[in-house]
């Protein structure tokens, strides 16, 4: 059999398959890279460090596909750093142009941003809880935890009626983490919605709706399955963690699992998965592969993490998160594929000025839009 390529060895150990020898092999180069790492580094050169990695592997192939690697350290051992639980990457040294600062200085990182819809249709702004109480009128108590988890109870027994129908709904820009009846927890990503009874009480199924994207640790009990429907697709559990990404315009719902075991029902067929592996279902057919289960949350925990993504996909998750809107004058730059980490939470200058630095693409404003070409 021949040698795997660099890249291919890389994505061997990121998903877990290296044999003994190849892995030995890349954790002792890593090693002997870090053992002297500090805090704060100048910007490495990449071509010499990759040249050096790939002396240490042996000799193997160069590359077929050509990625375009982002971030400082992360250029080569992306992969490694990850599963060492070290991939979390930024430009110390990195200085922002006066310029750039002006350009982008209305264009802020999204934050803890939504609204409940309540049964009777009355829609409350979560982000402007006073004190952790809202909406004394409406019957409900809101409570927003510290991180951003939130906790309601219906006042006066109301909230253990059948029937009842609430509906958390994140803008552009936003996220909510929501405790359901049941003691599950949500975590709702940006431009998505959750549709949910205020009380499971002992129905047969605890039956949810989602729009968007989310990620959910369910509360098991086997007497009653947790249910979540998108448009395309039901997804039943007992009880585990699984985040399911349904934005119509992906054109594609992917469910990931993290613990447990999941379900996955379409009209194009069904599915069990195991941790580590996610569905994919397009228009024509529902499939199943290996994946690294924490790229999939990584929004969840406050990161882009781009894993051999094209610029189309890296850039819708970019204008969600910021909310702007996108257009591009070269097409052909949305195949351009790149990988890399960085903070949701560093200022967009910054996130584009990553991008830029690979050499193939540039932005600019035009009024409230993005516009993005090739450089």
């Amino acid at each position: 059999m021949d040698n795997p390529t660099p890249e291919q060895l890389l994505d061997k150990y990121f998903a877990g398959q290296c044999s003994p020898e190849e892995k030995a092999t890349l954790e002792s180069w890593y090693l002997l890279e870090t053992e002297n790492a500090v805090d704060e580094l100048p910007e490495p050169d990449y071509i010499g460090l990759e040249e050096e990695m790939w002396k240490v592997i042996g000799p193997l192939a160069v590359p077929r596909r050509k990625v375009r690697r982002l971030w400082l350290r992360i250029a080569v051992a992306a992969a490694i750093l990850l599963i060492f639980g070290s991939g979390l990457i930024y430009f110390n040294n990195y200085k922002q142009s006066a310029n750039t600062a002006i350009v982008y200085q209305n264009i802020n990182a999204g934050g803890n941003k939504a609204y409940l819809t309540l049964a009777g249709g009355k829609r409350l702004s979560l982000t402007d809880a006073l004190n952790g109480r809202l909406a004394e009128e409406a019957g409900v108590e809101i409570i927003k935890t510290s991180n951003g988890e939130l906790v309601y109870n219906m006042k006066n027994g109301r909230g253990n009626r059948l029937g009842l129908i609430n509906t958390i709904t994140t803008p552009r820009g936003g996220q909510w983490q929501v405790r359901l009846p049941d003691g599950s927890t949500v975590w709702l990503n940006s431009s998505s919605s959750l549709i949910y009874p205020s009380a499971f009480n002992n129905q047969g199924e605890r039956k949810i709706e989602l729009h968007g994207e989310a990620y959910f640790e369910v509360h098991k009990d086997p007497k009653h399955p947790f249910v979540v429907k998108t448009d395309q697709q039901e997804v039943r559990v007992l009880g585990t963690h699984f985040n399911i990404s349904a934005y119509q315009e992906d054109h594609l719902v992917k469910t990931t699992l993290l613990e447990g075991s999941v379900k996955v029902t379409a009209p194009s067929g069904i599915r069990i998965l195991k941790p580590g592996q996610q569905s994919e279902l397009s228009e024509r057919a529902i499939s199943v592969k290996a994946v690294q289960a924490d790229d999939a949350v990584a929004w969840k925990n406050g990161y882009f993490m781009f894993n051999y993504e094209d610029l189309e996909s890296v850039m819708t998750k970019v204008a969600r998160w910021y909310d702007v809107e996108l257009r591009y004058e070269d097409p052909s730059v949305k195949k351009e594929v790149f990988f890399g980490t960085i903070s949701k939470y560093e200022k967009i200058s910054k996130v584009l000025n990553m991008l830029e630095r690979t050499g193939v693409v540039k932005f600019h404003m035009d009024n409230k839009t993005l516009v993005i070409s090739k450089k």
